[in-house]
């Protein structure tokens, strides 16, 4: 299977929906870079923490690269641009990410974006969750997930909700 790899906002989301062994079924492993693993472990007030030792298929490796990562984080919060600099290491088929700025960036170097939302609309295609409506529901109202009404009726007009 292709790389992939991960910032922490997606695997928050996913974990908050008990929803995490998804990723394994859509992508097999996923990488995540010591500082993601980090904002997982010891999230603040807002999140539970998550140990992603818990889930064989997430692997925790840091970019090589520290000078990358240090100008990423110019622009980038230090787990968004470990995963960015991982991925590009890698030559990660998706790096997975939600924030606005992150994704730019993604794009910007090449890579592919794929955020919470792609996750479950793939999810919903491949037959591993019936709807996803439910889902993007629970993310706006108990992890105050910023979705426009705009980009729900696209994500359930493509998932043929």
């Amino acid at each position: 299977m292709a790389i992939v790899v991960s910032d922490t906002s997606p695997i928050r989301a996913l974990h908050h929906l008990a929803m995490v062994g998804v990723l394994e079924q859509l992508y097999g492993r996923v990488y995540l870079p010591e500082a993601v693993a980090q904002e997982l472990r010891r999230p603040g007030r807002r999140f539970p923490a998550f140990e992603p030792g818990a889930y064989p298929f997430l692997v925790v490796e840091s970019p090589r690269d520290e000078a990358r990562v240090r100008s990423l984080e110019e622009k980038l919060d230090r787990g968004e641009a470990a995963a960015l600099a991982l991925a590009l290491e890698h030559n990660a088929r998706y790096v997975l990410i939600d924030e606005r700025d992150g994704r730019r960036i993604a794009r910007e170097l090449g890579l592919t974006v794929v955020g919470v939302l792609g996750i479950l609309s793939e999810a919903k295609g491949r037959g591993l969750v019936p709807a996803i409506e439910p889902l993007l529901r629970r993310l706006q109202r108990e992890l105050d997930f910023r979705l426009t009404p705009g980009l729900i009726s696209e994500v359930l007009r493509q998932a043929g909700e």
